[in-house]
């Protein structure tokens, strides 16, 4: 594995990205789908990309978006996991999970995964289960979720827009770099929730492991106001070198062909980088 030791850059806006941060996203047709003969998405105007250390901020794409607030859809999940684990809403991982059907009524389209019988917490979170979410954040109840955001300095913190909602397109917002912020507090345990539920957690985050490294991450997307679509991807990755943090979102006018793009940007800057 690579060794950084590459001091921290501020990058400001309008600067032009160094020579080195620019080839790192050169990216090619091999990270791509078997079945996909297109190069891999780069990230560009309508995107951010942050890979930082403990220490140092390793890559940056775009600052001013990356300081830019937006709603964090499903990558909520990450917090609202480990609140419901911390109250005890969720008391073990094998826990079955549903959500009131009357309350939120099946929609055409959603996978059959979220609805047709209860499933453990990993399966929610690994599916992105919005209906067990929304149910789980009802069951938190607002005082004890307001405090948690408040204690985690969880983005802008507003929840007002609606208990089981504020976080799709609602009045919650987070930045790409608030992102990684909280991450590095969460992986150092310095959220003030129970071990035993950060440990749970992190287990329910892990989607990758090799021989070099552990990923653990959360995708998240939807609509905006404006039309366009928001994806997001992001989580932190431990190996021989340490623990490396990152977050990346971007915006597109349709729906699945943007979320198809979050993973391949994302995985081919940590390979490049030396990390995955």
């Amino acid at each position: 594995m690579a060794c950084f030791s590459t001091p921290m850059h501020k990058y400001l806006p309008g600067l032009m990205l160094l020579p080195i941060v620019l080839s790192l996203f050169s990216l090619s047709a091999a990270a791509t789908e078997p079945d996909n003969q297109e190069t891999t998405p780069e990230c560009r105007d309508d995107c951010t990309l942050v890979i930082a250390s403990d220490t140092q901020v390793l890559t940056l794409i775009n600052p001013k978006r990356s300081a830019t607030a937006l709603s964090p859809f499903s990558t909520f999940k990450i917090p609202n996991s480990l609140i419901a684990l911390d109250l005890g809403v969720i008391k073990n991982l094998q826990q079955p999970l549903s959500f009131d059907k009357s309350d939120y009524p099946v929609q055409p389209g959603w996978p059959k995964i979220w609805y047709e019988k209860p499933v453990d917490l990993r399966i929610a979170f690994q599916s992105s289960a919005v209906p067990v979410y929304r149910q789980l954040a009802t069951d938190i109840g607002v005082a004890k979720m307001q405090a948690y955001l408040d204690k985690f300095n969880y983005g802008n913190k507003d929840i007002s827009s609606g208990l089981d909602s504020f976080w799709l397109n609602g009045s919650l917002k987070i930045s790409a770099d608030e992102q990684i912020v909280f991450l590095k507090s969460l992986y150092h345990g310095e959220l003030a929730v129970n071990p035993d539920s950060l440990a749970k957690l992190k287990q329910v985050m892990l989607v990758e492991q090799t021989p070099d490294y552990r990923l653990y991450a959360k995708t998240g997307g939807g609509k905006l106001d404006s039309g366009k679509s928001l994806g997001w991807y992001v989580g932190y990755v431990e190996n021989s070198d340490g623990v490396f943090y990152f977050a990346m979102n971007l915006e597109g006018e349709k729906f699945w062909p943007t979320m198809k793009k979050r993973l391949p940007i994302m995985r081919s800057a940590l390979q490049q980088a030396g990390i995955i």
